[in-house]
């Protein structure tokens, strides 16, 4: 997972979860993280050159064109990428007074988990105009959502078609339903479309009924094939081997524009997202937070979201895109009306424990 790019576009892979343990060894590798020492041989610049890890790969190229380039436009700093870190190795690196990197982009979920830690410099608002931004991009003070993702139902068009499909989450989890159908292998995102499969209403998605999603994993297991990363979520559908699944928007958009054997749907999505945060001592805070204040502009945002199917957080940017533009995107005002927003305190807080029920339950 560590290395599998989530989204599958000419030119690279990108990123978001699928290049992450998210939150699977959250709890053990904060619980180790003072064992780790070493860090990114990053050479720093002075003040002219500011650090992004990032997940590289083609989102690191729409960061590029929409952000770093921009920013460097504006104000001389250059912006220079570096390898993704996660949580174990952010909080060795506040911990031990090493902090030699300047913005982070992170899975939201682990945002949330360094947020609830301490590890994060507060967001500065005043540079930050927050009223044309999500709610959801803002509603932390210590990290700001960069993008919207969706894990969405996916379906093979020689099994199905847009009519015959199924059409939500409960009929996904009819034991019923005469298909194969796939999901994956970790808890964070399989667990809430099982409880929505099950008739929690997206609208009070959590707490997770846990008993009721694990009472839909059970009704369906015969006919249910895992997958560990997007890659192989994308392979399952169009190489038909299941019906139906979920996959990463991403993963399966191009195959389709291309007219493979795919189609999907944004109804019902669970929406996934990628954050910036400041680490806990940056040397360079306030290049760091208008940087920050750069990637939340309208005009950025925009071309961010024309570079890589996921969505932008500022809405203004919605109305700089074409109508095929908008159709592409997770969150567009046409392809969001039945989307939930992944609670990231949720999986910060309840993660290991979860995580302990489903891996236990896979074992059963």
């Amino acid at each position: 997972m560590t290395d599998d790019p989530k989204l599958a576009m000419p030119g690279g892979g990108g990123s978001l979860l699928d290049r992450r343990r998210v939150l699977a060894g959250t709890g053990a590798a904060l619980g180790t993280a003072g064992l780790v020492t070493g860090f990114p041989s990053i050479l720093r610049a002075q003040s002219t050159t500011l650090t992004v890890p990032n997940s590289g790969g083609a989102l690191e190229e729409a960061f590029k064109v929409a952000y770093f380039d921009t920013f460097k436009a504006k104000t001389g700093i250059q912006i220079v990428g570096a390898p993704y870190m996660d949580t174990a190795r952010v909080k060795a690196m506040v911990d031990n007074n090493a902090v030699d990197v300047d913005v982070l982009n992170i899975d939201a979920t682990e945002a949330a988990a360094l947020a609830q830690l301490g590890l994060l410099e507060p967001i500065d608002f005043d540079l930050i105009d927050r009223s044309a931004l999500l709610p959801e991009a803002t509603a932390s003070d210590y990290y700001l959502l960069a993008d919207v993702a969706a894990y969405v139902m996916a379906w093979n068009t020689g099994s199905f078609d847009a009519g015959t499909r199924p059409k939500d989450w409960t009929e996904f989890f009819d034991p019923e339903l005469d298909a194969q159908r796939s999901l994956w292998k970790l808890a964070p995102q399989t667990l809430e479309v099982a409880a929505m499969g099950g008739g929690q209403p997206r609208d009070k998605l959590y707490p997770i009924d846990l008993d009721l999603a694990f009472r839909m994993l059970d009704g369906i297991k015969p006919s249910l094939t895992w997958w560990t990363s997007g890659a192989q979520a994308a392979q399952l559908v169009i190489g038909g081997e299941v019906d139906v699944g979920t996959v990463w928007n991403g993963r399966v958009y191009q195959t389709k524009e291309e007219g493979g054997p795919v189609d999907y749907t944004f109804d019902h999505a669970l929406y996934v997202c990628d954050a910036m945060v400041i680490p806990k001592g940056a040397k360079n805070k306030k290049a760091a937070m208008e940087f920050l204040a750069n990637m939340m502009d309208a005009q950025n945002q925009a071309t961010f979201a024309k570079a890589i199917p996921y969505g932008p957080v500022n809405t203004k940017a919605f109305e700089l895109l074409s109508e095929a533009e908008l159709a592409r995107l997770p969150n567009s005002p046409q392809n969001s009306k039945t989307a939930v927003f992944q609670n990231f305190d949720y999986w910060a807080e309840n993660g290991p424990a979860v995580f302990d029920r489903f891996n236990k339950w896979l074992l059963g």
